[in-house]
Parts: structure tokens; C-alpha cells; sequence
């Protein structure tokens, strides 16, 4: 016969028999989280990097209301310059008939190569390239950070002065004439283009009826490898 138990007893047996046992759910691992993130750093630092140097970065403040004799600025415009040379677009024109051409721009110009011409604009001469054979002309700018809307992004006022600058110079170099008058220009923006970048124009066809020439041409950035900026104009000289 069992003994008895008294009623507090009894319930502390039933409570430790009905008892459940609960396993902890495991924490999960936050070892993804932390891989992406350094991913994601790694991929967003060295997309800018690709774009832009520490130098062209500080540009923009360290130049700033400075003579033009002075000698960081000097250095800073030498650089720009050796890097424009030493670009492999540069290189593959000249091997492809396309010469270097200087034309006299102070008169007609004066946006790009006096309001625009600083640290952190348009710091150095944009260069011209022109086929005689083909009447195209490829135009190379280097666009600082003072020239953004959105941050690190060229602001699309100034792409279109730029694409207009090169179908202006392309139309006299085609025409051989030292005038010219834009009728309408259109463009189609396709790529946001990154500040403290070479960009690279070029006319992509010429049509020539009497006085009156028709355009088509793109932006690329400094590789040639992306488009950037689609456009056309028409003139007259």
C-alpha cells in the first residue's frame, strides 16, 4: 500500500512530473552581417577610388583663391595634365588618325575657359583631337567637385556645356570657319557622371548640309568603356 501524502506534498510532485523542458533557440550568427558589411565598404571605397584621387578630393579647398604662380597649384595642374597624356583613350587616337589641335578659344569660350577655368572646376585646358578623314573631333575635360548638383555627381547643366563646347569646336573644325550658331541641342542622360573625373566627348556623326551641319555625339568616362551622356545638335556657320 502506498502512503499517504498530504496535499501540498502531491502537488509538488505532480508539478515536477508535468514539468516541460525548454532548449534555448540557438543565436543565429552574425558572421554574414559582418561579411557584407566589409564587402560593401570594400566594393563602395574602391568604386571611388577608381573615379577620384585624395588630390583631386582636396582640390577644391586647398587651391581656392590662390595665384596661379603658386607652386601647389602648379604641381596639381602638372599631375592632371600627366594623367590626361598618359590616358589609354589619348593614346589609342593618335593611333587611329586622329591629331592633337589647338584652336584660339579665349573669345568665344569664356564659360569654360575663364568662369569655369579653376581648382575645382575645370582646372587645366580641355584637349581636341580631330580626323580629318572622318571630319569627327574627341574632347577631353577633366571635371573637379565644384562642378557637382548631387554630391560626387557632375551636375547636368554643366555636361551640357561641355557636349556643346565639343560640337561647337567640331562644326569649325569641319567647316573651317572661326564662327558658328547653335540652332537646338538635345541630350539623353544615361549614367550619372562621377566629379574629379576625365570625361571623354566625341562626335559620333557629321552631316553637312551647305551652311548648315547636323551632330551627334557622346560623353564617356575616362575609360571609354561606359556612356555617359547621348546628344545632338544642329548649327549653322
Amino acid at each position: 500500500m502506498l502512503p499517504r501524502m498530504g496535499f501540498k506534498a502531491g502537488l509538488r510532485l505532480y508539478s515536477n512530473a508535468t514539468k516541460k523542458f525548454v532548449i534555448a533557440p540557438k543565436r543565429q550568427s552574425n558572421k554574414w552581417l559582418l561579411a557584407s558589411t566589409f564587402a560593401a565598404s570594400f566594393g563602395a571605397g574602391w568604386f571611388v577610388t577608381q573615379h577620384m584621387t585624395f588630390a583631386d578630393v582636396l582640390a577644391k579647398w586647398m587651391y581656392d583663391n590662390v595665384p596661379e604662380n603658386d607652386e601647389g597649384l602648379m604641381k596639381y595642374k602638372a599631375q592632371l595634365n600627366s594623367r590626361l597624356e598618359n590616358m589609354s583613350v589619348v593614346k589609342q587616337l593618335k593611333a587611329v588618325g586622329y591629331s592633337e589641335v589647338y584652336p584660339q578659344r579665349k573669345k568665344s569660350n569664356t564659360l569654360i575657359d575663364e568662369t569655369l577655368r579653376a581648382p575645382g572646376g575645370i582646372t587645366i585646358a580641355p584637349r581636341f583631337f580631330y580626323n580629318p578623314r572622318t571630319k569627327e573631333t574627341v574632347g577631353v575635360y577633366h571635371l573637379g567637385m565644384k562642378l557637382t548638383g548631387y554630391p560626387f555627381l557632375v551636375h547636368g547643366g554643366i555636361l551640357a556645356t561641355v557636349m556643346e563646347d565639343l560640337m561647337r569646336e567640331s562644326v569649325m573644325f569641319a567647316k573651317g570657319t572661326a564662327t558658328e550658331k547653335t540652332k537646338d541641342i538635345t541630350l539623353s542622360y544615361k549614367f550619372p557622371t562621377f566629379a574629379n573625373q576625365f570625361v571623354v566627348v566625341r562626335i559620333t556623326e557629321v552631316e553637312e548640309h551647305g551652311k548648315n551641319v547636323k551632330l551627334r555625339a557622346e560623353i564617356m568616362d575616362q575609360s571609354g568603356d561606359r556612356t555617359l551622356v547621348k546628344g545632338k545638335g544642329s548649327f549653322s556657320t
